[in-house]
């Protein structure tokens, strides 16, 4: 296995974790952006707190640049969410609850001792090319710790993402693109917001009425959903949907060339979808042609395969976790 190999499965394993929708929430925060542009220049000390840490995101080539530059810095490893325990050759990695006491910057394996100098040497060198990428491998001392929050809100993350994706991708379609045409309804119909509220042919005017009012609704709810964590995002809380308290971030002329900037289609246009999707997931191929709704869809459904493992239930994975120690 080489390098580019064990990169790239370090950098599937990142990807299906909570740190992966954390800077994706926070790329989608206009604030922050202006923060970065402003070098810092900002009047709220959390957001510079946060600039001072995460960097300007928006200055990488995509998010696992800024993550082997960053990234374990900020989160150790998210290990806790990985699957791969079993790194091959019946070497294996230790959980935290294993090790007596462990160590800041040090990585605890488990080797055979059948294992022959040539054998050991290359399981210990993918093992630390796989490290320097994810990063390091106890959260208890990462700087920034995940919040808590229930599984039921957890699940929401994802489909809030989208729904803003969606929202803004027809909201800068170009006229001639079919989804300009397209209100919450439809919008909240294509993400299946509400799944019992599906158009029936025996259902009368009454009734679509109604589940087209309710559809609507859920959508709006599923996109305040994803401000309430773009708000907790900014000021390095994640995931969290909590009230942030308001605090004066820019002074007039700094406001005033915000709103200049993002008249000017400096912060979201037409390609923004294309743009995080080139960030988030580089190389990931999506229908090249003119403006098409299925663009937009593919985008869509590259962020919905991502693996989600932070979604699985604790006992199934502390079972998971004993299964592959054993």
């Amino acid at each position: 296995m080489d390098t580019r190999t064990i990169e790239s499965l370090a950098s599937s394993a990142v990807n299906s974790s909570l740190f992966f929708w954390w800077v994706a929430t926070l790329r989608c925060s206009k604030d922050y952006l202006w923060c970065c542009q402003q070098n810092g220049d900002c009047l709220d000390p959390r957001i510079v707190k946060v600039w001072n840490d995460f960097g300007d995101i928006f200055s990488y080539e995509c998010f696992m640049h800024w993550w082997q530059d960053r990234g374990p810095k900020l989160f150790d490893s998210p290990q806790e969410e990985m699957k791969l325990k079993d790194l091959g050759f019946g070497v294996v990695l230790l959980d935290q609850a294993e090790i007596v006491k462990p160590k800041l910057d040090t990585i605890y394996l488990a080797i055979p001792k059948f294992l022959n100098t040539l054998q050991a040497q290359t399981i210990l060198f993918e093992a630390w090319q796989s490290a320097r990428v994810r990063g390091e491998h106890y959260t208890v001392s990462a700087k920034y710790q995940l919040a808590k929050l229930g599984l039921r809100s957890m699940k929401t993350i994802i489909p809030a993402y989208k729904s803003m994706m969606l929202n803004i991708s027809v909201n800068y379609s170009l006229k001639t693109n079919k989804l300009n045409k397209w209100g919450d309804f439809e919008k909240g119909l294509h993400l299946n917001v509400s799944p019992n509220q599906k158009i029936l042919d025996r259902d009368n005017a009454n009734v679509r009425a109604e589940k087209r009012n309710t559809v609507r609704n859920a959508f709006r709810k599923t996109l305040d959903s994803f401000n309430s964590l773009i708000g907790n995002v900014e000021v390095g809380v994640f995931p969290s949907k909590e009230p942030v308290q308001i605090c004066e971030r820019w002074r007039p002329d700094q406001q005033q060339k915000l709103e200049e900037a993002v008249a000017l289609g400096q912060w979201q246009s037409e390609c923004w979808a294309k743009r995080e999707m080139a960030y988030m997931l580089p190389g990931v191929e999506i229908y090249q042609g003119q403006d098409h709704p299925h663009e937009t869809f593919q985008i869509l459904d590259h962020f919905s395969s991502l693996g989600t493992p932070f979604l699985e239930p604790k006992r199934k994975m502390k079972s998971y976790r004993n299964h592959t120690t054993e």
